[in-house]
C-alpha cells in the first residue's frame, strides 16, 4: 500500500468517524448562540420596560464612502419617557467634517415637534410629528420617523431581523454581546438597512454601541454611548430639561411639512 493510499484511507476514516461529532458540536454551538440571543433580547426588553430616563454622552460618526466624507459629532443625550410621547434632546457641542472643526448642533423632540438647529447655518428647522395628545411610538423600528436607540422590543427585532451572535473582537466595547441583525427580505426595513449591529452591555442590558450599515455598505453610521452606566439611567430628568436653548432666539426658523404619526 502506497503512502498516498494510506493518507487517503486515514482521511476517509477521519471523515467517517468524526464528521457526526463535528456536526453535533456545530449544532450544539448554534443552539447555544440562539439561547444567548434570546437571553440578550429578553434582558434588553426587561431593562427598557423599567426605563424612565437616560442621560449620557453620545458620539456619532457618519462614514460616507460614496463621497469619501467622514462626519463625527460628540455631545450629550437626554431621554425622558413621558405621556403621551417621550422627549429627547441631543446636543452635539463638538463636530468635525473631514478633520475640520464645526459648530454646535441640536436635535430636540418635545412630544409634538421635532427641531433641528445648526449653529453654522443660524437656523432652526421644525416638523410636527404628533398632534395635541396624539401618541407616537418612537420605539417602533417599523413605523417611527426616528426610532430611539433604547427601548426596542424583542418581538419587533425578531420579526424584522435575522439575528446572529458575533464572536468578540478587540475593538468591541468591554463586556458586551455583539448581535448582528440583518433585515428579513419581507420587512420594510430591508429597503432602509443592510445591517444593524447592537453591542449590548452584559450588566446594564442596554446598547453601548449601535452600527447601521446602508446603501450596500457605502454608508455606515455609528452611535456610541461611552459613559453609559447604571448612574446614567433613571436620574430624575424633568420635562423642563427639554426647553429650547436661548441661543435659538437668534436663529431663523423654518417649518417643514408635518409627518403623520404612526398608527
Amino acid at each position: 500500500m502506497t503512502m498516498m493510499t494510506t493518507t487517503r484511507l486515514s482521511i476517509g476514516l477521519f471523515i467517517v468517524f468524526f464528521s457526526p461529532l463535528l456536526e453535533a458540536a456545530a449544532q450544539d454551538a448554534k443552539a447555544d448562540d440562539e439561547a444567548r440571543i434570546d437571553r440578550v433580547l429578553t434582558e434588553l426588553q426587561g431593562r427598557s420596560d423599567g426605563l424612565h430616563d437616560i442621560r449620557c454622552e453620545v458620539a456619532f460618526t457618519d462614514d460616507d464612502r460614496v463621497n469619501l466624507a467622514k462626519n463625527t459629532k460628540k455631545g450629550r443625550i437626554r431621554l425622558l419617557i413621558a405621556d403621551p410621547n417621550p422627549l429627547f434632546l441631543v446636543h452635539f457641542d463638538k463636530t468635525e467634517l473631514d478633520g475640520v472643526a464645526g459648530k454646535q448642533e441640536w436635535y430636540l423632540f418635545d412630544g409634538q415637534w421635532f427641531y433641528q438647529a445648526v449653529e453654522r447655518l443660524q437656523q432652526v428647522t421644525k416638523q410636527q410629528f404628533a398632534g395635541t395628545g396624539q401618541k407616537l411610538d418612537l420605539f417602533d423600528i417599523e413605523k417611527a420617523p426616528f426610532p430611539l436607540p433604547f427601548g426596542q422590543k424583542k418581538e419587533t427585532i425578531l420579526k424584522n431581523f435575522d439575528v446572529r451572535l458575533a464572536q468578540p473582537t478587540g475593538s468591541d466595547p468591554p463586556d458586551t454581546d455583539h448581535l448582528i441583525c440583518n433585515p428579513k427580505p419581507e420587512s420594510r426595513l430591508a429597503k432602509k438597512y443592510d445591517q444593524l449591529d447592537l453591542f449590548v452591555d452584559r450588566k446594564l442590558h442596554l446598547p453601548t454601541r449601535i452600527v447601521v450599515t446602508k446603501n450596500n455598505g457605502l454608508e455606515i453610521n455609528t452611535a456610541s454611548f461611552p459613559d453609559l452606566t447604571d448612574k446614567s439611567v433613571n436620574t430624575g430628568i424633568k420635562p423642563k430639561d427639554f426647553e429650547k436653548p436661548a441661543i435659538w432666539n437668534k436663529y431663523k426658523e423654518v417649518v417643514e411639512e408635518s409627518v403623520p404619526a404612526n398608527e
